[in-house]
């Protein structure tokens, strides 16, 4: 992304004109961050643009877990403003105000694109936008932003880093998750367009859990199924960290297709950066029993009701280990047994459950467990780790491959199994709590189709709620 700042003359930099091309002009040189471009005015004074890299210098450098690899964000040295077909327009759709703080490349770009497409109204206070746009009723040049239009119906794109995912709130954004979530579809595409395929796919992060593999699946298939496209995996023998042979034996996706090539498949770049939209945030992930082929369905049935069946029960699931060791914060932040117990022994009191059924991957949080409520809990026998056994920012897929002692397909098809079963199991009790956000926290609450009566999510990480 472009910023505008003072001429700096002294310094040696090439020289444009200033034209509706000029940053594209720009852009042709693939510059590197903090490259300077001098600008010829014919509508005022003289001015620079500056680079400042999408994926170095705009994105905060401890925003994510370290299992996380760059790049974080496109740079996007080609884009169309013109071009309707490719630029996500249904962003806009409720939206009735623009405003914006700072004047930058992708400001200005937003705003040419909202004139032209659009009927909203759009707000600054920098009037050196009409350098690049011409007079139009509905850009409002004022000395001072409004303060009585930021309402639902109000898309403010602030100088502050912001991606909307904080809280899931994509009417306020900074610069550059602004341009993503309408310029995206042209950074998938690069040139091409959706006629001229059949399939769509995108590498499948290897980390993912059977849990986050399954509702990226469900999200994926409504995603590209928007532009007529069905969802393949990757690659012909694995999903994910998952052998086909696994994923057809014991669930139902519909995950690949003989007739899927390289020529009739587009491949999106980059799943990470594909899920920092609006777009894909807002297309169902909910996953219902459909994905669970029959014969393993009805194993886990047959558990339920041999070990939990007439008996009111509270499901917990509490995840530690690599949630903790990762330092993940926010949201995903976990809530320890300490501070979950208090309201485990509320409900059971309050509500009458006879038995608490605990999912869990932690050892410690299974002892801690069973010495706070003893034999009203039950969890399934498995292979548990502890948050001790995890070096400093590790996750527990690379800690299976690293003890799989030859035997990683084996040991990781008996976790899937047992994660799976927990989950499921958990979806079939009274009422569940969970330690936070998580992808099993949705797993459940979509295979249960909302017939618990009631459920709770803790948010320690955010801020101090409490359960009724």
């Amino acid at each position: 992304m472009f910023k505008i700042e003072i001429l700096r003359a002294e310094e040696e930099a090439k020289t444009l004109n200033l034209s509706e091309n000029l940053f594209h002009e720009a852009l042709k040189y693939k510059p590197e961050s903090k490259a300077r471009f001098h600008v010829k005015n014919n509508k005022g004074e003289d001015f620079d643009i500056v680079y400042w890299d999408n994926d170095e210098d705009i994105e905060p450098q401890d925003a994510y877990p370290s299992y996380i690899k760059r790049p974080f964000m496109a740079k996007y040295y080609i884009y169309d403003e013109n071009d309707k077909g490719t630029l996500y327009l249904s962003f806009f759709d409720g939206l009735n105000n623009m405003v914006f703080e700072e004047l930058n490349e992708y400001t200005i770009v937003i705003s040419k694109v909202v004139l032209q497409f659009t009927d909203m109204e759009i707000w600054c206070a920098d009037d050196r936008i009409r350098w690049f746009i011409d007079e139009n009723p509905r850009l409002h040049i004022v000395e001072e932003l409004p303060d009585d239009i930021y309402g639902d119906d109000c898309f403010y794109i602030q100088e502050q880093f912001r991606l909307g995912m904080e809280d899931n709130n994509f009417n306020r954004l900074c610069s550059t998750y602004a341009f993503h979530n309408i310029f995206f579809l042209q950074w998938i595409l690069n040139g091409k367009t959706f006629s001229q395929y059949k399939y769509m796919t995108l590498p499948v992060d290897a980390t993912g859990g059977i849990g986050a593999i399954l509702s990226g699946y469900k999200r994926f298939e409504a995603a590209f199924g928007h532009f007529g496209l069905k969802f393949v995996a990757p690659d012909k023998d694995y999903y994910g960290k998952y052998p086909r042979e696994l994923m057809e034996r014991y669930f139902a996706a519909d995950l690949w297709d003989e007739n899927a090539n390289k020529d009739n498949t587009l491949w999106v770049p980059s799943i990470f950066i594909l899920v920092k939209t609006a777009f894909y945030q807002r297309m169902p992930g909910m996953m219902d029993k459909s994905v669970i082929a029959p014969s393993f369905m009805a194993e886990m049935d047959e558990y339920y009701d041999a070990v939990l069946s007439g008996r009111k029960t509270l499901g917990v699931l509490i995840r530690g280990s690599d949630y903790i060791k990762t330092g993940l914060s926010g949201s995903r932040k976990m809530a320890s047994v300490e501070q979950m117990a208090p309201t485990i022994h509320k409900w059971m009191k309050d509500y009458g459950y006879e038995k608490i059924f605990l999912a869990t991957e932690d050892s410690d949080v299974l002892a801690q467990m069973r010495k706070e409520f003893g034999k009203s809990m039950a969890a399934l026998s498995q292979h548990r780790i502890s948050v001790s056994d995890l070096k400093d920012g590790q996750i527990i897929a690379d800690y299976e491959k690293e003890h799989a002692n030859g035997e990683y397909a084996e040991k990781l098809e008996d976790t899937t199994v047992n994660y799976f079963y927990a989950l499921y199991i958990l979806s079939r009790c009274d009422a569940f709590m969970c330690s936070g956000q998580c992808n099993g926290w949705d797993t459940v609450i979509s295979l249960n189709e909302n017939r618990f009566e009631r459920s709770y999510k803790f948010a320690v990480g955010v801020k101090v709620e409490r359960a009724e």
